[in-house]
């Protein structure tokens, strides 16, 4: 194993610093969720978990690379909700995110364009990536 890549195998709490309270039963289910993936290496995490986890605004960091991989692989990818779900929680990461992260931005500009007509038409892009 590469020694960058030993945070694959930690969770996000232990890679944040950050222990979340347990979950209570007032809590909503998303929200439940969300705490009990905290708590799983990030490497374990499905496309629908990095669905959840990106859409809910958990970190980007470690987040979006792994599911950019799991794009790479199916850029239409149903995670749960519909064939595209995760690629559209992707892209609703904001703007600051990509511009601070040019070598992911780069793969999926690279990955729109080359489906781009897909994309168009299975996906309502943010303002952000319609150039």
């Amino acid at each position: 194993m590469n020694r960058k890549d030993v945070w694959r195998y930690k969770s996000l709490e232990q890679l944040e610093n950050k222990r979340w309270e347990p979950a209570t039963e007032h809590d909503s289910i998303v929200t439940k969720r969300c705490i009990a993936l905290s708590k799983v290496p990030v490497i374990k995490l499905t496309a629908s978990d990095l669905r959840v986890l990106i859409g809910q605004s958990f970190n980007p960091n470690y987040l979006v690379p792994l599911a950019i991989e799991k794009l790479k692989d199916d850029l239409f990818v149903e995670a749960d909700l519909y064939p595209g779900d995760l690629l559209k929680n992707v892209l609703d990461v904001p703007p600051p995110f990509w511009e601070e992260h040019q070598e992911l931005h780069q793969d999926m500009k690279q990955m729109i364009r080359s489906r781009a007509v897909e994309v168009a038409s299975e996906i309502d892009l943010p303002g952000y990536w319609q150039s």
